[in-house]
């Protein structure tokens, strides 16, 4: 498949766009505790697993480095991360954002920042970080104010509980891919600011690629848009003041809107 091409070249990138150090958080992260919560510290390695408490969903980090939310029967994945990387170890940060570490190198970060939360696999199967008040403040739909390369955002005809969107911090803003082909900025979910305009095919989804490209697909993993910066690390950012921008490091190469 297309995303298995893309994903065997990831590259390690961080939140701004290089490589980046793990520092003291895996070193001093602790084993998973065998239940629905990944505390903060705590990590899962390879083959290691957190399960809802009627054991119908299942968090794994599975030996390719990948992690995936499966549900008992359903061999497609509800939710399942890009990051090709054996050995990879899924940490819960200190903050509250979940990190996928290899080796030394940020294979991916994805949540909201949150001192303390934790992620737990509630019986509904909806993955969430809880605050300390407990408060889900990220759950598996959402990437909330970057898109980092590996991400995927998937259109609700992807397959159901797979929709996966872009959120601006304060949520009035998202970039989402729709049913018909389309990857959109919308306000308040109705108002729509930017499009890259229809496909024509329905189960898109969209990916910042770790060349520096932003590309949409379609049902046969067909390239239907793209927007290539031709900077690797580039992340896409979608913020308070309706801006959609690709970001390198601290430049802003492209604004779509």
């Amino acid at each position: 498949m297309l995303r298995r091409l893309w994903a065997g070249i990831l590259a390690v990138t961080s939140l701004t766009g290089g490589m980046a150090v793990l520092g003291s958080t895996a070193a001093e992260a602790q084993p998973a505790a065998v239940s629905d919560t990944l505390l903060p510290g705590q990590k899962l390695m390879a083959l290691q697993s957190i399960k809802s408490k009627s054991g119908v969903f299942t968090l794994t980090m599975q030996r390719s480095g990948v992690v995936t939310l499966l549900q008992r029967g359903d061999k497609q994945p509800l939710w399942q991360t890009e990051t090709y990387r054996p050995g990879a170890v899924l940490v819960m940060g200190q903050d509250g954002m979940l990190r996928i570490i290899w080796g030394r190198t940020q294979l991916l970060a994805i949540g909201a920042a949150s001192a303390g939360a934790k992620l737990v696999l509630p019986n509904t199967g909806l993955l969430a970080t809880y605050n300390t008040r407990g408060k889900a403040v990220w759950n598996r739909h959402m990437v909330i104010g970057t898109l980092t390369p590996g991400v995927i955002l998937n259109a609700p005809s992807v397959g159901p509980g797979r929709e996966v969107i872009l959120y601006s911090v304060s949520h009035a803003y998202t970039v989402q891919m729709l049913d018909s082909g389309s990857l959109v900025l919308l306000k308040n979910g109705k108002t729509v600011l930017w499009t890259t305009g229809k496909s024509g095919l329905p189960k898109g989804w969209a990916v910042m690629r770790a060349d520096g490209t932003l590309s949409t697909y379609n049902v046969s993993n067909d390239e239907t848009w793209q927007y290539d910066t031709r900077r690797p690390g580039t992340v896409a950012q979608v913020r308070d003041d309706g801006s959609f921008l690709l970001i390198n490091g601290k430049t802003v190469v492209k604004k779509f809107h």
